[in-house]
């Protein structure tokens, strides 16, 4: 890939047009249901091919912010985030992980691969929902206030900046990110305009929620409406679907738990809509318990972990996992949330505080910035019609709005990987 590159560049042709040139032709992405795209990710023969032994480093900071370490979650630290470099000036790319992900996650790793192979050094950064960032970079640990989340993230994204090596060049900055991620890049970029410290180049949202508590509330019903029994269900339920693979091992290959052995169990296996659906809220549900139980312990706010209990680092923690998987995304607003930003006697209300999450709020700016594009399917489940109509309207051009993909489902296959490289190979405007 490198190679043709470097020859088709000789020739005097556009970056995005090598780009485009060079991927593998694929057909469309093969998963017709968004729920079913979204557990299953892409299949193998989809996948963009990326280069492979990258000098991937991650890199640990020191704590952005003074906080005592509650034992039980010494298992988080330290911040940590990814980075790849290019051996000669570049400009660096942010990538904003989503909901409960780390800088070390797949997304990132396949992320930056894809914009390094373009010429840019990459650095990708943890969710503020993740343990990690709650712990090192956050000023108020409870996730879930954007205006909050953002000015941290743009902290760290100083802190990542002021930890590169001094011979490196930096000839500018892109950003982009993925699902909450996204929408965090959204308000990262308007937040730049007035704090003027990157005058990002390109940014792209991946798959972002328009309005963050109607898409977490779509993900809370997904798992309230197919999950029997709640809590008490998950083992019953993932006995069903392991019961149901056991054919799967019978061929004698070896057995490789990744999205294309996903494919080959959805093709298979034709699981229930009902299983899919309690899949994808259950992982959602999963990010919000891990959240939610540090956001508690962290603040002593006395929902999850009562006040007079200080855990060890080996204390049983069977209570508290309980009580944190049935705390719902509504519950996590109501109990931990909101009663935090109005714990000092302030009176910050409900709808303002969901106000702060919603991009049609900030309509105007993402309409007038022609360096802002969005990538999404109609088919993702964390948005509904009026929403898509809206990142259409807003985008225009900008926007690739695909038939099907779910959420995040297709953005490894070469279609996708070639769209962004394209976007970010494009000249700023």
């Amino acid at each position: 890939m490198r190679i043709f590159l470097r020859a088709c560049l000789a020739l005097g042709w556009s970056l995005s047009a090598c780009v485009a040139a060079a991927q593998p032709a694929t057909g469309a992405y093969p998963i017709e249901d968004g729920l079913a795209a979204t557990v299953v990710g892409t299949p193998a023969d989809y996948k963009a091919e990326l280069p492979a032994n990258l000098d991937f480093e991650v890199r640990s900071l020191a704590p952005l912010v003074e906080r005592e370490m509650p034992p039980t979650l010494r298992y988080a630290r330290p911040l940590q985030y990814l980075r790849v470099m290019q051996k000669d000036p570049a400009p660096l790319a942010y990538v904003i992980a989503g909901t409960g992900a780390s800088a070390l996650s797949s997304k990132c790793i396949m992320l930056s691969s894809a914009l390094y192979e373009v010429g840019y050094s990459v650095a990708c950064l943890p969710s503020p929902t993740s343990m990690t960032f709650m712990l090192g970079a956050a000023e108020h640990p409870v996730p879930g206030r954007m205006r909050s989340d953002v000015r941290d993230l743009y902290r760290l994204m100083q802190a990542v900046r002021d930890d590169l090596d001094p011979s490196t060049q930096v000839t500018g900055y892109a950003l982009t990110g993925w699902s909450l991620g996204a929408t965090q890049a959204a308000f990262l970029a308007r937040h730049d305009e007035t704090a003027g410290q990157f005058n990002f180049s390109h940014v792209l949202l991946l798959n972002p929620a328009v309005d963050v508590w109607a898409s977490v509330k779509r993900m809370d019903a997904l798992l309230a409406d197919n999950l029997d029994g709640g809590f008490d269900g998950i083992p019953a339920f993932v006995a069903r679907g392991l019961g149901g693979l056991k054919q799967l091992y019978s061929s004698g290959d070896p057995l490789r738990f990744n999205e294309d052995f996903l494919y080959r169990a959805y093709r298979t296996q034709a699981p229930e809509q009902g299983d899919i659906a309690a899949i994808v809220g259950l992982a959602f549900r999963l990010s919000l318990a891990n959240m939610a139980f540090g956001a508690d312990v962290i603040t002593h706010a006395d929902v999850i972990v009562p006040k007079d209990v200080e855990l060890g680092p080996y204390d049983s923690l069977d209570p508290y996992i309980r009580r944190s998987f049935e705390m719902s995304f509504e519950d996590y607003f109501e109990r931990l949330l909101l009663p935090y930003w109005n714990r000092d006697g302030r009176q910050l209300a409900r709808a303002d505080l969901i106000a702060e999450s919603d991009l049609r709020n900030i309509r105007a700016y993402l309409a007038g910035r022609g360096d802002i594009g969005v990538f999404t399917s109609e088919d993702d489940p964390i948005l509904d019609d009026d929403e898509i109509a809206f990142l259409r309207d807003t985008f225009g051009a900008r926007a690739r709005i695909r038939p099907r993909g779910g959420h995040m489902g297709n953005l490894g296959s070469a279609n996708s990987i070639a769209a962004l490289q394209q976007f970010f190979s494009r000249p700023a405007p």
